[in-house]
């Protein structure tokens, strides 16, 4: 069971590491936009940022929790990465 607690953690803070490069990118398209463009990927990064802090709020509750608690709280977590994934997915295709 710990091995494979610690292998969807890992996951989940690689994922996290890509939508931190994804936001990289964003702030690096928004900085050669132009003004009326530029306001669109600020709101784009404000709402990526938003998202990642709480991705990362419940990885960290996650791997702070008991066993017992665990499986509950992967449970909402993984249900919370499914709509953060969504969001960064659509976001991207837009930009």
């Amino acid at each position: 069971m710990l091995e494979k607690r610690k292998a969807y953690e890992s996951n989940l803070e690689a994922q996290l590491a890509l939508w931190r490069a994804d936001i990289g990118v964003l702030q690096a398209k928004a900085g050669r936009a132009e003004v009326s463009a530029k306001i669109q990927y600020d709101k784009t990064i404000d709402s990526f940022e938003r998202t990642h802090a709480e991705a990362g709020k419940r990885l960290r509750r996650l791997q702070d929790a008991g066993d017992e608690a665990w499986e509950g709280l992967k449970t909402d977590t993984e249900k919370a990465w499914t709509e953060f994934r969504e969001l960064f997915h659509r976001s991207k295709e837009k930009h």
